[in-house]
C-alpha cells in the first residue's frame, strides 16, 4: 500500500471517529457542524454580505469607480521600474484575510478579494468568502479559475504573505495552478523604494492617506479578521463578517489606486515627492539607466553618496569626464572617500598629474590610502619636480 493511500485511509478514520465522538476543532468548533452548517445559515451570510452562494461559498461582486468616473489610464501601469514595459497586462489585484497572521499550515484563507479593471479602466471588485472549512477546495478552486492563467499579480504584502500561503492550501488539496509562476508586483516594495525615509512608517493604509488623501472611517482592523470568522462558526454571527469583507474591499481598491498613483512618484512628477536617490536606483537596478540619470539630474543637490556616485560611474562609462569629475568634487568635499579616490585615479592615469592625484589620494579609504599614497610618493620621488600644494591648498581644490 502506497504511503498516500495510507493518508487516505487515516483521514478517512479520523473523520469517522470525529464525527462518532463530536470532536472539537482547535478554534473550539464542532468540527461535524463547521464542516457541514445548514444551508440556510451559509444563504443568510449570502445575503448579509450581498452575494451568491456557490457550492458553500459567497461570491460578492462589486464595481467601483473613482469619484467623478475617471477612468484609470490603462497605460500608465507598467511604467514602475519592476514592470516596466510589459505592456496591457491583465493586471489582477489580490487581497486575504486568514485565520491567522503568522502563516503555517494551521492557517485558513477564509476570505480572497480580486479585482481587475475592464477595457473602460473601471473596477470589478470580486470576492470569496468561506462558509465552512468544508468547502476550502471549492473556494480555492474558484479564485483561481477568476484569475486565469495570464493575470499579472498585484498585492501589498504579497509576496511574503498571500501567496505563498495560497500555494500552500492549493498544494494541500492537489489544485494544480500555476499561481506561483504568475508575475507579481508587490506594491509594498515600490512604496517602501520611494518612501521609506520620507514616511514614520509604509503601511497600506499610510500609503492611503498621504499618497491618495483617503482616511478610513469605522474600519475593521485586518488583526481583527480571524476574531470575526471564528465568531461566524460559532455563533453565525455574520455583521463582524460583513465588516471584514468591506476591509477586505477596501483595500483591494487601495491596491488599484496605489498602482495607478505610483508610476507619476516614480517619474519624478507626483505632488507628494519621494526619496529621488532611492527611486533611481530602483530604475538603475532594473536595467534602466537613462531613466535613473535624467531623474537624478533634476535633483542633482539633493542626491544621496550611493546615487551621487552612481551618476558619476554613468558620466565615466560615456567619457563625460567633465561632469564626472564636477560630481566627484562635490562628493569628496562632502566626505567621500570613495570619490576622493576615483579623483585620485583620474589625475593619476587620465590627466598624468601623480602631485594632485596625492592630494586626493590622502583622503580614499584606509584600505587603499597607503598603496595609492606610497605609489603616488615614487613616482613624484623618481620623476621631474612638480610643484605640490601643501595641505591646506589640497583642501581648498577639493
Amino acid at each position: 500500500m502506497s504511503l498516500a493511500q495510507r493518508l487516505d485511509r487515516l483521514r478517512g478514520k479520523a473523520t469517522s471517529d470525529d464525527a462518532a465522538a463530536g470532536a472539537v476543532s482547535t478554534a473550539g468548533v464542532p468540527l461535524s457542524a463547521a464542516a457541514h452548517p445548514p444551508d440556510h445559515r451559509a444563504a443568510d451570510l449570502a445575503r448579509a454580505l450581498g452575494g451568491q452562494l456557490v457550492d458553500g461559498v459567497v461570491q460578492v461582486s462589486r464595481h467601483w469607480r473613482p469619484a467623478g468616473g475617471a477612468a484609470v489610464d490603462l497605460g500608465a501601469l507598467d511604467r514602475l521600474p519592476e514592470v516596466f514595459g510589459s505592456g496591457a497586462s491583465d493586471w489582477v489585484y489580490l487581497d486575504t484575510e486568514t485565520t491567522g497572521l503568522s502563516g503555517g499550515v494551521g492557517t485558513l484563507v477564509f476570505m480572497v478579494g480580486v479585482a481587475r479593471l475592464d477595457a473602460n479602466g473601471l473596477l470589478q471588485v470580486r470576492q470569496f468568502v468561506l462558509t465552512a472549512f468544508a468547502s476550502e477546495r471549492a473556494l480555492l478552486q474558484q479564485v483561481v479559475d477568476w484569475i486565469g492563467g495570464n493575470a499579472l499579480i498585484v498585492s501589498y504584502n504579497g509576496k511574503c504573505f498571500d501567496m505563498p500561503l495560497l500555494q500552500a492550501r492549493l498544494r494541500m488539496h492537489h489544485i494544480t495552478h500555476g499561481l506561483g509562476a504568475l508575475r507579481h508586483l508587490d506594491l509594498m516594495y515600490a512604496v517602501r523604494c520611494a518612501f521609506r525615509t520620507v514616511w514614520p512608517d509604509c503601511r497600506l493604509q499610510t500609503a492611503e492617506r498621504r499618497l491618495l488623501g483617503h482616511v478610513r472611517t469605522a474600519d475593521l482592523p485586518g488583526s481583527a479578521a480571524p476574531t470575526a470568522w471564528l465568531r461566524w462558526l460559532r455563533e453565525r454571527h455574520a455583521q463582524m463578517l460583513a465588516d471584514v469583507a468591506r476591509h477586505n474591499f477596501d483595500d483591494v481598491v487601495s491596491l488599484a489606486r496605489l498602482h495607478a498613483a505610483l508610476p507619476s512618484v516614480f517619474a519624478g512628477e507626483h505632488p507628494v515627492a519621494g526619496d529621488a536617490s532611492a527611486i533611481g536606483r530602483a530604475w538603475w537596478r532594473y536595467g534602466h539607466d537613462a531613466r535613473a540619470q535624467a531623474l537624478w539630474e533634476t535633483v542633482l543637490p539633493c542626491l544621496d553618496e550611493a546615487a551621487g556616485l552612481q551618476l558619476a560611474a554613468m558620466y565615466r562609462r560615456k567619457s563625460d569626464w567633465a561632469r564626472a569629475t564636477a560630481l566627484w568634487q562635490r562628493l569628496a568635499r562632502a566626505g567621500s572617500a570613495v570619490a576622493a579616490c576615483e579623483l585620485s585615479k583620474y589625475y593619476e592615469h587620465r590627466m598624468r598629474d601623480p602631485a594632485l592625484a596625492l592630494t586626493y589620494a590622502v583622503d580614499c579609504r584606509p584600505v587603499e590610502r597607503s598603496a595609492r599614497v606610497a605609489r603616488l610618493q615614487r613616482k613624484l620621488a623618481s620623476g621631474p619636480q612638480l610643484s605640490f600644494w601643501p595641505p591646506a591648498s589640497a583642501n581648498a581644490m577639493k
